[in-house]
């Protein structure tokens, strides 16, 4: 049977597969939501009822553009399509009771998360200062993901001398789970902790939905963790009618727990499998798609696959190099404007990526500067926004009474009189008799702790919550504005002349409007819950609006899934693309990972890519010089120097010195970049010849010698390099043993004599 004429062969047998497990690698711009949207259209002309099919991808936007698709090819569809949390949240809210929790708990977002998190170290007594709830609250999100319980790492970190970090973690888990179970709330990770945890503890329900999901759809599943890949595993034992579609190059999450190696052993872990590789690529130029492939056949972790398109040749990918970072911006403001003018472009045919969002302030600040409209990806900066959470704590307390975050955030927002002293003798007094806070406050006339004025205040703000307290039939609009009205919360904004008062303002109205159309598309089936749970898992890339009209900024990993006709990206160099971590932690994984991320920033752009680098980047205040990064060698770009906003340059930099995988995997990461640097002198050569002759090159360079560096602090020369200009020298320093190679000529070492 010939596949239709909007498929290619490959995916088509993708499409038309029958039955068993199926792999799908997808490269980028390849079609795989087109693939996915078939697959399940195909499925349905077979016979199989839309309701035995579930679709997991990993965003908001992903998952309502599919179901979108689905529902334009599949009459009356009945499929589950929906994230990973989304899913497991709704699972758990139709079985609640087995993970010790009811319908209604809360899910707590980052900063709820942290918040509890200090509270867990407050009641251990354990200082934040020393032990930031931060970096605490990280390290137990990546033991959930790994699948590790309290018990567990406590056995585990018993066993560990030294590490206080570790000591804490291990104190602080268990507290921190009681916490949220006596709160009636759940972390990101729980949700699918507590689904993980459904299959093992009651096998007949795993069967359940292993019967009911009989042909199961994973979008980019290289991306999954452990536990994502537990419940996918667990819904395809009896029907291992299992797709998933990935791209081990394509695979950016390893620090939030991601692993790479679930697509890659798939085959094994499957039998019968089909494997079928969409290597066409739709989006992208064939010169776009050339540097990319140059770049990311350099890794070891993946599956090799011919990327190819039929896509003209299109521009050289241009690397264009600048003497500082404002200079950086204010050419690509000025480059986008120059093109919107002229008519040559939309504003909204441009994304510039960047691997940190420090690097996002000047480039916002140039845009304003030129007049450039430009919207951020961080679609949860709205919801992170003070008045927009108190609103919603307000909602969450109303919603799940048990709500010890909540109730804290709220209680006395706006003031009504209860200070720290009522609220840290309430806490004690329910912790005592393991009661709710708002139980607690509920009996207030009972705490002779209490004084007399403190009772009335804390009595009026129960009453207040009672009141708010939602019928099953009342719309969530209708909540929030009777929550606004009775709280008083815009009292002394509305009529505010300042500008941060009227965007206050602004935000509890759009945060209104937001509940309003969430009644409107969801109907009968809109609830409170179900509109805190959307708020909770909302992503960076959720509330981009293609339409605006406007040049969008975004990291590298929030750019996944997407695509602009120009795109730029920013701060290629060495600490930045590949990530200082990647080469301080000295593992090829991270290193590897690094170049994944650019692999996937570049093959964004459809028409036009411009790399940039800074010869001089400001970090924690200071101007450092910097080194172009180790990845600039790796493919074949045209240079342009933009030192004096005119390009004096114009060259095609062959940049295929690289050495073979064998040599790459014997030497660590720092080595491999001073080899790179000192073979690929060619990248260096204009850039060097931009030093003024005056500049005396340092001396004082020995193996052995001591330096000095604004940031890095006191370190040892370990090796040198090159000549003349071109000399490199590699330092180890004092305060982490960490090594790093400089160009001598541009880096701002200071010698300070031998041991």
């Amino acid at each position: 049977m010939k596949p239709p004429t909007d498929l290619t062969d490959a995916q088509w047998q993708a499409v038309s597969h029958a039955a068993g497990p199926l792999l799908v690698l997808a490269g980028p711009g390849s079609g795989k939501t087109r693939v996915i949207t078939r697959r399940i259209q195909a499925l349905v002309e077979r016979g199989v009822d839309s309701r035995q099919i579930l679709a997991i991808t990993f965003t908001n936007k992903a998952a309502d553009e599919m179901a979108a698709r689905v529902d334009q090819l599949v009459p009356d569809n009945r499929s589950w399509i929906s994230t990973f949390h989304r899913f497991c949240a709704r699972m758990i809210r139709r079985h609640a009771e087995a993970v010790g929790l009811t319908p209604s708990f809360s899910i707590l977002d980052t900063s709820d998360q942290h918040t509890l998190m200090r509270q867990t170290l407050r009641e251990l007594d354990i200082d934040p200062v020393h032990f930031p709830p931060s970096r605490i609250a990280a390290r137990v999100s990546r033991l959930k993901n790994d699948l590790l319980g309290p018990e567990a790492v406590q056995q585990q970190y018993e066993r560990s001398v030294g590490d206080h970090i570790q000591a804490v973690v291990a104190q602080a888990y268990p507290v921190y789970q009681q916490l949220l179970q006596r709160s009636n709330s759940v972390d990101f990770d729980d949700l699918l902790l507590h689904v993980v945890a459904l299959w093992q503890t009651c096998p007949e329900l795993r069967s359940q939905y292993d019967e009911r999901f009989r042909h199961i759809l994973v979008d980019e599943y290289q991306d999954t963790n452990r536990a994502q890949y537990e419940i996918i595993s667990g819904l395809s034992v009896d029907y291992p009618d299992l797709c998933v579609t990935g791209d081990p190059d394509q695979s950016i999450y390893g620090w939030r727990g991601a692993r790479i190696e679930n697509i890659l052993r798939f085959e094994r872990e499957f039998s019968d499998v089909t494997t079928v590789r969409l290597e066409q690529n739709f989006r992208s130029t064939a010169r776009i798609l050339r540097a990319a492939d140059q770049l990311i056949s350099h890794n070891t972790l993946r599956k090799p696959k011919a990327l190819r398109t039929d896509n003209p040749d299109g521009q050289r990918v241009e690397l264009r190099v600048f003497a500082d970072g404002q200079q950086e911006s204010d050419a690509l403001a000025r480059m986008i404007d120059q093109r919107v003018r002229s008519g040559d472009r939309k504003y909204s045919d441009f994304a510039v990526f960047y691997r940190v969002n420090a690097l996002s302030r000047q480039l916002e600040l140039a845009l304003s500067r030129h007049g450039v409209p430009y919207q951020v990806a961080a679609g949860t900066a709205f919801y992170d926004r003070a008045e927009v959470k108190d609103l919603l704590a307000y909602l969450r307390l109303v919603n799940n009474p048990a709500d010890e975050v909540a109730f804290l955030r709220i209680v006395n927002t706006p003031p009504r009189g209860i200070g720290k002293t009522t609220l840290g003798r309430l806490i004690r007094w329910a912790r005592s008799r393991s009661m709710t806070l708002l139980d607690a406050a509920r009996q207030a006339r009972d705490l002779s702790v209490l004084r007399p004025r403190a009772v009335a205040a804390v009595r009026r703000f129960t009453d207040l919550i009672d009141e708010l307290t939602p019928k099953p039939s009342d719309a969530v609009g209708d909540v929030l504005a009777r929550i606004i009205d009775q709280t008083d919360y815009l009292l002394g904004w509305m009529d505010s002349s300042t500008e941060q008062g009227q965007q206050r303002v602004g935000n509890v109205n759009e945060l209104l409007t937001a509940a309003r159309q969430f009644d409107r598309s969801e109907g009968e089936t809109a609830s409170v819950e179900a509109f805190l749970e959307t708020c909770s898992l909302v992503s960076d890339v959720d509330q981009l609006d293609s339409s605006s009209g406007t040049v969008t900024l975004m990291t590298l990993h929030a750019a996944k899934g997407l695509e602009f006709p120009v795109v730029f990206i920013v701060g290629l160099e060495h600490n930045l693309i590949p990530h200082e971590r990647s080469l301080r932690e000295n593992q090829l994984s991270e290193l590897e990972e690094e170049r994944r991320l650019l692999f996937v920033g570049m093959t964004r752009a459809q028409q036009e890519l411009c790399l940039t680098q800074s010869m001089l980047r400001e970090s924690r205040g200071r101007g450092l010089h910097t080194i172009p990064s180790d990845f600039l060698v790796e493919m074949t770009l045209q240079r342009m120097d933009d030192f004096d906003d005119d390009p004096v340059a114009d060259l095609e930099t062959m940049s295929t010195v690289v050495e073979p995988n064998s040599v790459r995997r014997s030497c660590r990461p720092q080595e491999q970049a001073q080899m790179r640097i000192v073979r690929g002198t060619d990248l260096l050569d204009a850039r060097l010849e931009t030093v003024s002759a005056s500049v005396e090159l340092p001396q004082g360079f020995a193996v052995g010698s001591q330096v000095r560096h604004p940031q890095y602090g006191r370190g040892t020369v370990v090796s040198l390099g090159g000549m003349s200009k071109r000399r490199t020298v590699t330092v180890e320093f004092e305060r982490d043993a960490r090594t790093e190679t400089f160009v001598a000529a541009l880096c701002p070492l200071q010698p300070i004599g031998r041991r």
